[in-house]
């Protein structure tokens, strides 16, 4: 979320759990409905999978329909808010393509299921790469291939580098345009 760290210096706790908890119930429901688990959710942060714990076919493209999907009912969320006078919140996300290991890890004592790989390590880096950028969603590239021109996208420039990683990516940002093909 873009500004969490001021949002949530300058909102009481009650009110800031309540809108929380109105973004997380409403981001999951978007994600479940394009057949997205979620997995954890992180601070203001939530880590989702598709095609985890079970195969899900053309897995890119209902990732991307969902980020879509969600800026569009978070824009009317944040006009509810904001006539309430109301905080907005306003989404990053970052989406990556490839094999993760999934499955139920952690200590003896707490188990949970969950994903790692670099996969997911790249996913995060691509969603923090949405600040310096001043973009809402990107894409990797393996994503991008995997959308098969379905959805408006916008090539950027390959990455020098995203933070921890030595190889470079290219990088598309995924359009928000009042009538995506289908």
């Amino acid at each position: 979320m873009e500004g969490f760290t001021s949002i949530s210096e300058s909102l009481a706790a009650d009110v800031l759990v309540k809108q929380l908890t109105e973004y997380f119930n409403l981001a999951a429901r978007v994600f479940a409905r394009h057949g997205g688990v979620v997995d954890k959710f992180m601070g203001d942060g939530i880590m989702v999978l598709w095609g985890a714990p079970m195969d899900l076919e053309d897995a890119e493209y209902k990732a991307c329909t969902a980020a879509l999907e969600l800026h569009a009912e978070m824009n009317e969320l944040n006009a509810t808010w904001r006539a309430q006078g109301m905080h907005e919140f306003r989404t990053r996300i970052g989406i990556h393509t490839g094999h993760a290991i999934a499955g139920v890890l952690g200590a003896s004592e707490r188990l949970s299921y969950t994903a790692i790989g670099d996969v997911i390590n790249v996913a995060s880096r691509i969603e923090g790469a949405n600040k310096e950028l001043g973009t809402r969603t990107l894409i990797s590239e393996t994503t991008f291939a995997g959308l098969g021109g379905r959805l408006a996208t916008r090539r950027i420039e390959e990455m020098a580098e995203l933070r921890g990683r030595q190889t470079r990516m290219v990088l598309y940002e995924l359009l928000e345009v009042e009538h995506q093909p289908r």
